[in-house]
C-alpha cells in the first residue's frame, strides 16, 4: 500500500468522513474545473459514486471546500459557488513552500533578557 502525501493527510484532519483517497479525487476533480465558478453538485458529477449518492459525504466535500477557501485555494463567490484561485492545489502551494522554506532558513531571533542584580547596602 502506497503511503498517502503527507499534503493530503493535512488536509484530512479536518474532513472527518473522506477517506484520503476521496480527499484525492476531489482535488483531482477542481483541478479539472474551468476557470468559471462551480457548483458542489458540477463538482459531486465527477466524483465517485459512494461520494456523490451518500449525503453525509456530499456535506463533508462541501466543509473540505470550505476549508479550501480557508487557505485560499478557493474562492466563494457566492453561496452556493466556488472558483479556484490556482489552476491546480500543487501551483497554489509552490510559492507558499518557497516562502515557508526561507521562513525556516531563518528563524526569528530571541532576544535574551538579562537579569539584573542590586546590591543594596545596609542590610536591605
Amino acid at each position: 500500500m502506497k503511503e498517502a502525501n503527507p499534503v493530503v493527510k493535512m488536509l484530512k484532519w479536518k474532513t472527518r468522513l473522506l477517506t484520503e483517497d476521496e480527499i484525492v479525487q476531489v482535488l483531482a476533480a477542481i483541478a479539472t474545473m474551468s476557470k468559471t465558478t462551480f457548483s458542489l453538485t458540477d463538482l459531486t458529477e465527477r466524483l465517485h459514486e459512494s461520494v456523490s449518492r451518500n449525503e453525509r459525504k456530499r456535506r463533508s466535500v462541501s466543509t473540505f471546500l470550505s476549508n479550501l477557501v480557508e487557505i485560499g485555494y478557493l474562492s466563494k463567490p457566492s453561496e452556493r459557488k466556488w472558483v479556484k484561485n490556482s489552476a491546480t492545489f500543487s501551483r497554489y502551494l509552490s510559492p507558499l513552500l518557497i516562502e515557508l522554506n526561507e521562513i525556516e532558513k531563518n528563524p526569528p531571533v530571541q532576544v535574551k533578557q538579562e537579569k539584573k542584580i542590586i546590591h543594596l547596602e545596609d542590610g536591605r
